[in-house]
């Protein structure tokens, strides 16, 4: 487990990813490096391994993802022991094969979200620990596209803004605190201890500094980096800028107000 403050996983994050990735993803980092997961470990939509790599000092014993790019790119990472392709769904793992399982960002891009869970219960330990982060309903009506139309008086497209964007990012589940919290019950799981994140304010940041990031796309398709100068964190007023604004946003905790959700949950 690596105990590193926001300062440090915004200015890590800013030097790889865009800014609207930095901001989630360094938020997500101080969390999931707060808690200790004992191997071994399963990493539950693994990515690229970006986000492993962020918070792990040891090895994550194994990473599943559907996208075999994503896993491919999570091999030559070096931060999984194994990786494989395969589906939330479906984990090709013996029962209690884990004491840990981790998920950041995943499970509400999964359809079979109830048989996911099920899933990971069956390959945790008995008292296992489980710890995922996932987006509440506020998601979508914190966003500035949503929240400038409703300022206006227009709430329709406020609300359709947000549809749109759920869509995009392929959300399949948005739900309340109280509504993820009976999911995770009904897996078998206990939840230990929950934490929301990310504000109203931050939100609008999120969603603004997706077009702020746009040039990023461009770089990433075609040299495979969102980001070509690293360094522009220290010297480019405009990131210097954004960097203590995301740290401000970062160490914030808006409970159950917050646009996300971070469970710590164990094996019942």
């Amino acid at each position: 487990m690596i105990r590193r403050d926001c300062t440090y996983f915004v200015e890590q994050h800013l030097r790889t990813v865009p800014v609207h990735r930095a901001l989630i993803r360094a938020t997500e980092a101080r969390l999931f490096a707060g808690v200790e997961l004992p191997r071994p470990l399963l990493d539950v939509g693994c990515g690229d391994g970006h986000f492993a790599a962020m918070v792990r000092r040891e090895p994550v014993d194994a990473g599943i993802d559907v996208a075999p790019a994503e896993a491919a790119q999570a091999v030559q990472r070096g931060i999984y022991a194994r990786v494989v392709v395969a589906s939330g769904a479906a984990l090709p793992f013996p029962d209690g094969a884990f004491a840990s399982v981790m998920s950041n960002c995943v499970l509400e891009h999964i359809p079979p979200l109830d048989a996911t869970l099920r899933e990971i219960h069956r390959v945790l330990r008995p008292g296992g620990t489980f710890v995922c982060s996932v987006p509440s309903a506020n998601f979508a009506r914190y966003l500035l596209g949503a929240t400038l139309p409703r300022a206006l008086g227009l709430a329709h497209l406020g609300e359709a803004y947000g549809r749109w964007f759920n869509r995009i990012s392929r959300h399949y589940h948005t739900y309340t605190l109280e509504e993820w919290q009976a999911r995770l019950t009904a897996a078998g799981f206990e939840v230990v201890r929950w934490h929301g994140y990310l504000s109203r304010a931050a939100m609008r940041l999120f969603d603004l500094s997706h077009y702020y990031g746009a040039p990023t796309l461009l770089s990433k398709r075609l040299l495979g980096r969102w980001v070509l100068w690293p360094d522009k964190v220290r010297y480019w007023p405009p990131e210097r800028w954004l960097a203590r604004r995301l740290v401000r946003y970062c160490e914030e905790d808006p409970g159950a107000e917050g646009a996300y959700l971070f469970f710590v949950c164990r094996k019942a």
